[in-house]
């Protein structure tokens, strides 16, 4: 079952995901894989075709594909046919005829992913495709949030998303995963780095990070992705107007919000070290909650849940 966005998935489809990753964190909120689960895609090979950098995903995946039993296979375009010309339509049908049964597709092109699926019989997993979707990781920030909060949906849960909208397709995918699950989501950031139209967005827009942190139940920070500008951005000034430090946390945002970022993490710009490092940071829960999902992800893939 190929997972391209969440545009495509209804909120039933969202539960099952969250559900099923449930089943692989412990009661200390810790990655695990059940025995019933670990020889679960045995004999299967799992393509990692990464053209953009990437730590948290790639390597999520990689430790997702190893406990389940499948030998991930990762591909580095610098070390391959596409360094020669082949293109990464021509490099997964090559693959697929070597055994390749999911192929996670990581490029800066919008449409290669759905394109690469209609063409290829393997899974094709979405692991961000240029400004699109980031579907994995709204899934991994609503499994933790909703854990975090103790709920099973986010009716009611008021989240803001500040930063850098324009270029994140993280942004674009949590408004419609979170939404989907009820909450009522804010985004924020200078009109630059907001989209020029939101509609189907199902999000409010504001130019003001006080205003967008008021009555947040959480936010999640977007980092400034300074590789898909065009326009030069006054660094200071936008960590002045933008930026969360302890004392914003303190005078701007409710005692029980909590602080959430995809990653990775420009410390000192969109938030200070002592605010990632707060007792109110999930970040290393993201990150460490990547593998529950992407591991409900590939069974979901290979049709084995």
């Amino acid at each position: 079952m190929d997972l391209l966005g969440i545009d495509t998935l209804g909120r039933t489809d969202i539960e099952g995901y969250l559900s099923l990753a449930s089943r692989f964190v412990d009661k200390n909120e810790k990655a695990i894989t059940p025995p019933e689960f670990r020889d679960a895609l045995r004999g299967e090979v799992v393509g990692l075709m990464f053209m953009e950098p990437s730590t948290r995903t790639r390597s999520s995946f990689e430790i997702s594909a190893v406990r389940l039993g499948a030998h991930p296979l990762v591909l580095q375009a610098q070390m391959s046919s596409i360094e020669k010309g082949e293109t990464l339509l021509d490099t997964c049908q090559n693959l697929e005829a070597m055994g390749v049964g999911a192929f996670v597709i990581r490029d800066s092109q919008r449409a290669l992913p759905l394109s690469i699926a209609e063409r290829v019989e393997a899974a094709v997993i979405n692991a961000g495709n240029g400004t699109g979707e980031h579907p994995t990781q709204a899934l991994i920030d609503a499994f933790t949030l909703t854990r975090a909060l103790g709920r099973e949906d986010l009716d009611g849960v008021r989240v803001a998303i500040i930063g850098d909208v324009l270029h994140s397709r993280v942004a674009r995918s949590n408004v419609l995963a979170l939404s989907k699950l009820g909450a009522d989501v804010v985004l924020a950031g200078p009109p630059q780095l907001l989209p020029r139209s939101t509609d189907g967005w199902n999000a409010q827009t504001m130019t003001s990070r006080s205003e967008a942190l008021k009555d947040v139940d959480a936010v999640i920070m977007l980092r400034l992705q300074v590789e898909r500008m065009v326009e030069n951005l006054d660094l200071d000034q936008y960590v002045q107007d933008w930026g969360v430090d302890m004392s914003v946390v303190e005078t701007e945002m409710p005692k029980h919000a909590l602080i959430m970022h995809p990653g990775p993490v420009i410390r000192g710009v969109e938030l200070s070290t002592d605010v990632v490092e707060s007792h109110r940071s999930l970040i290393l829960k993201q990150t460490g909650n990547g593998v529950a999902i992407r591991q409900a992800v590939l069974l979901k893939a290979f049709g084995r849940a």
